[in-house]
């Protein structure tokens, strides 16, 4: 009875009042509140981050800290692979609604139209391929019914001039003749314009052989991309050998699986054969881009 008594008397004394239960209330507040602040941190770490962070948070909570650099790699590697194969679907996909547009322009060109209209005609048939060229088409379909400079206005989304240089002055020249890249189309469309406007040509002309120019590149860039792709699909098949030799070995009874996930020998060997598995997609990855241009 007599202890009872004490552990009461000692609650009684360390019960919290008045500015104590307030700085409990704000310390829960915080509390409560980190988890909000966390999620909005996460949300903006761009994407090459997060995958590997996230993978070589996993591999340390799965196995251990040299499993998680394995798994950091891994990721990382990955999320550079699909970043390039989405940036070349983008180029294609800018290269057909760079055709379709500039056909379009011709066209309406051709049928009497005025450039600004054949501009705004050109803008609304490549708004579904691609919103970007989209935009510079409208704008420019803009300046040249308003009386504006539409050749500024072309040039500006790539910050190159229709020779080549960047619209500071400085920077490098031109690119190779038939380049793919249709960031560089804005530019030539501009130099088009100029071409009409100051020396008399026939802008549906001009304009038609710079559509003729884009289908060109584009027949080329997606016929090495289907011949490349061979290749790719070979690496990736290559690089997934590894795992297959780890359950033909669980198979055939012994542990390979167990070696690798635990202890200090089995974390060395995972991070050494993520490294020689991510050395050689990039190396690959490499060798196939050099091939493409």
């Amino acid at each position: 009875m007599t202890a009872t008594l004490l552990m009461v008397a000692s609650a009684l004394l360390v019960w919290p009042t008045g500015v104590a239960v307030d700085r409990l209330r704000a310390l829960r507040g915080s509390r409560e509140a980190r988890p909000g602040v966390a999620r909005a941190v996460v949300a903006r770490l761009p994407v090459p981050v997060l995958v590997p962070l996230v993978a070589g948070v996993a591999g340390l909570l799965l196995a251990g800290p040299l499993h998680a650099c394995a798994a950091a790699v891994v990721g990382g590697v990955a999320v550079d692979l699909r970043h390039k194969a989405g940036r070349r679907r983008a180029r294609l996909s800018r290269l057909a609604a760079w055709d379709r547009a500039l056909d379009d322009a011709a066209a309406a060109l051709r049928a009497g139209a005025r450039p600004g209209e054949a501009l705004t005609r050109a803008a609304i048939a490549a708004r579904e391929d691609d919103p970007q060229v989209a935009a510079v088409l409208s704008a420019a379909g803009s300046h040249a019914r308003l009386g504006g400079d539409v050749t500024a206005t072309l040039r500006a989304p790539g910050g190159r001039s229709a020779d080549g240089r960047t619209a500071h002055g400085g920077g490098p020249g031109p690119g190779p003749v038939g380049d793919p890249d249709p960031d560089r189309i804005p530019a030539e469309l501009a130099g088009a314009w100029l071409l009409a406007t100051r020396h008399g040509v026939v802008l549906a002309d001009v304009v038609d052989g710079l559509r003729a120019d884009v289908a060109a590149r584009r027949e080329r860039a997606v016929r090495v991309d289907a011949t490349l792709a061979g290749p790719r699909a070979t690496a990736v098949i290559l690089t997934a050998l590894p795992a297959l030799g780890v359950l033909l070995g669980s198979g055939f009874g012994a542990d390979p699986l167990g070696v690798l996930l635990h202890g200090t020998p089995g974390g060395a060997l995972s991070l050494a054969g993520a490294v020689f598995l991510a050395a050689g997609l990039l190396w690959t990855d490499r060798i196939v881009s050099g091939a493409a241009r």
